[in-house]
């Protein structure tokens, strides 16, 4: 069985609607929503237009130090290449001074050692002669006189 239904809701009065005052209904219609976004929009529009300004600005200052930048690199790089060009420049010069040093010094050797050679080839050679004068041996057409 259904539950009968309660009138005592529906018979009280409604709740005093709260009237707002004058002064402020007047001035709430007083200003239209179309103002209020233009002046918005104007706002919004000035900051965006300056956060582009400050970022053109950076940008431009970013981009007068890159130049500068390149401009002391390619400096350092001249001074760079004169530098090593000298660098190298003595380094050959110091690199031929030593190889004739030891060029000459490796000559030297080598000539005083083939003297030693033949001295003692000539020391055996005389050595030799003896010996086969001594056992009464014949001299060699080709042997020295």
């Amino acid at each position: 069985m259904p539950a009968p239904v309660e009138t005592t809701a529906a018979m009280t009065e409604p709740a005093p609607q709260h009237t707002p005052a004058v002064g402020s209904e007047a001035a709430r219609q007083g200003v239209s929503p179309n103002v209020v976004m233009g002046v918005f929009g104007g706002l919004l529009t000035t900051l965006l237009g300056a956060l582009i300004g400050l970022m053109m600005w950076q940008f431009s200052s970013l981009g007068g130090r890159i130049d500068a930048q390149g401009a002391r690199i390619d400096s350092l790089s001249t001074e760079l290449r004169a530098e090593l060009r000298a660098e190298i420049g003595g380094l050959r010069t110091e690199l031929r001074n030593e190889l004739r040093a030891e060029i000459g010094g490796l000559r030297a050797e080598m000539q005083a050692g083939f003297r030693e050679i033949n001295a003692i080839l000539l020391d055996h050679t005389d050595r030799l002669a003896r010996l086969e004068a001594a056992a009464g041996l014949p001299r060699s057409a080709d042997a020295p006189q």
